[in-house]
């Protein structure tokens, strides 16, 4: 491995790092900062994918039921989530956004556009191609290598 690639990568790391954290700060205000990211990111697939059951979530996450089940139990007792009993499957949890889930998850809609309204539209639509074919790329290469070692 070079010394040329790995500056590079470091270098496009911390520029991404630095955008994150200067939009995190412009939208700090419009974020409830009482979501963790692993509940984020389960909000995110509940919201992606309409309901999971609680398997099919650890499963994604690569953690336990037992902890899924813990980690659902503060969503829901916040108001983020709710769960049910699937009545085809009686042994099975279905897990669905709940009235202020959907609201955050509509806030983050809200900002994604100010932020491409606001910063993306200032590129071509040549190089949000060519981010988007790269970003895909790295992403089939990670989920690929990942795949390997599983």
């Amino acid at each position: 491995m070079s010394e040329e690639l790995i500056r590079y990568v470091k270098e496009i790391n911390q520029a991404e790092y630095d955008t994150n954290v200067m939009l995190t700060l412009e939208y700090a205000a419009l974020v409830d900062e009482t979501i963790t990211d692993k509940q984020l990111i389960v909000l995110g697939m509940i919201h992606q994918h309409g309901r999971l059951n609680t398997g099919e979530i650890a499963d994604k996450m690569g953690i336990t039921p037992s902890a899924v089940s813990q980690f659902l139990g503060k969503l829901e007792k916040a108001g983020y989530i709710k769960r049910s009993i699937n009545p085809g499957n009686r042994r099975e949890i279905i897990v669905e956004l709940d009235q202020k889930g959907t609201e955050y998850m509509a806030r983050n809609e809200q900002i994604e556009r100010s932020i491409i309204e606001r910063y993306y539209s200032k590129l071509g639509m040549d190089d949000i191609l060519t981010l988007r074919k790269i970003v895909l790329k790295l992403k089939a290469i990670v989920e690929e290598e990942q795949a390997k070692g599983n």
